[in-house]
């Protein structure tokens, strides 16, 4: 066999947790060495039982490689393992890493990524929210992290999108089995768009119940910080959270009205000392040292077509004019903390905010919120 072949037969051995073959690999180097102990070799491994060792003995499993091999040849499924530079170094570090991952699309080091999860059933506020806070955190160079479910994670992983910036999927079956599937048009467009979808799952794996919890160390793992945006008192969100603070993340949350079942979650996570989140720059003010607020604001070579139409905004307008403009494109969409952030006097400042409206560039809400009008 194929060194790479060993590999998808070590990983897609359902009887065996990452942690134990983790732990095969330390003792014996490779899957291929593994491959070839005996009965009474395992039997001899510390830490094995008997389910393992009939599992590593399996000749069913052994005999479905060649065929799960094929579909990743077939459909451009490739793989890296632990012991790959390009392995993503944040996961390397959890307690449980998985020993290969399975991906489709752009594998590179990201510099800065941040979770998104939440309900598979938004409410408008919701759905407004997360969409508003992906996209700002895009557009200042974060990578967006989400599990393409629907409801939050698919609204985070579009808001990113249309800010051209790059997102992750991880998934909680093999790349050849989109769930749900009405995200098929959706995970396209991350690989289309330089972004990245993963999983630990071989090809031809389900989504199976419990494989969703097992997903959720790997959302949290490869993230700077995990951001909950409504979650009922038991949700899969709640247990990424979990899996971010076992794994020293920072976790945040939105808060949400204390009468609805959607945000009893979010709002215990404030309880219990998660960062309450109102806007982009509430998140990376947390990871001050990280270089993160010295990006480029600008990535003319990533942006989608909708963000290209922002370059279109800044013709005609004064200095000062495009950096206020900028801080709202950037996230901080409040009269006082645009005052602040600018270092320009209040009344410029309003003047400078009047005479981009008068020009149709932003809209003034309730409470002097500034939002930009493509």
């Amino acid at each position: 066999m194929r060194d790479i072949e060993y590999w998808i037969w070590l990983s897609s051995l359902e009887g065996l947790s990452s942690k134990k073959a983790f732990s095969l690999l330390e003792k014996y180097k490779s899957p291929e060495i593994i491959y070839g102990l005996s009965e009474n070799d395992l039997k001899n491994t510390k830490g094995l039982t008997e389910k393992n060792i009939k599992e590593l003995l399996n000749s069913d499993k052994r005999h479905r490689v060649g065929a799960i091999y094929e579909v990743m040849m077939r459909t451009n499924i490739k793989m890296v393992n632990i012991f790959e530079e390009v392995y993503p170094q944040k996961l390397k570090n959890i307690y449980d890493p998985p020993i290969a991952l399975y991906y489709k699309g752009k594998l590179e080091s990201d510099s800065f990524s941040i979770a998104v999860v939440g309900s598979r059933r938004p409410t408008v506020y919701g759905t407004k929210t997360a969409g508003r806070l992906s996209y700002d955190l895009s557009m200042r160079g974060v990578t967006i992290v989400s599990g393409l479910a629907r409801g939050i994670d698919s609204i985070a992983h579009k808001g990113c999108l249309d800010a051209g910036g790059r997102t992750i999927a991880v998934l909680g079956s093999g790349l050849d089995i989109i769930y749900p599937q009405e995200n098929i048009g959706l995970f396209n467009d991350i690989i289309a768009s330089k972004g990245l979808v993963i999983s630990e799952y071989p090809p031809g794996m389900p989504p199976l119940q419990h494989n969703f919890p097992a997903r959720n160390r790997i959302i949290s793992g490869i993230s700077g910080g995990v951001l909950v945006i409504e979650a009922a008192k038991r949700s899969g969100s709640l247990i990424t959270a979990g899996f971010a603070l076992e794994q020293g993340k920072e976790v945040f949350a939105v808060p949400g009205n204390i009468d609805c079942a959607y945000s009893m979650g979010t709002n215990q996570l404030i309880k219990e000392g998660a960062k309450l989140v109102l806007n982009a720059s509430d998140i990376l003010e947390e990871f001050e040292y990280s270089g993160v607020q010295n990006f480029t604001f600008f990535h003319e070579d990533t942006l989608s077509k909708t963000s290209k139409k922002y370059l279109n905004l800044f013709k005609g307008l004064t200095t000062d004019e495009i950096k206020i403009l900028k801080i709202i494109l950037n996230g901080v969409h409040n009269i006082d903390e645009i005052i602040e952030t600018s270092n320009i006097s209040a009344k410029d400042a309003n003047n400078i905010l009047f005479m981009l409206e008068m020009k149709g560039i932003i809209s003034q809400n309730p409470g002097k919120i500034f939002e930009v009008i493509i």
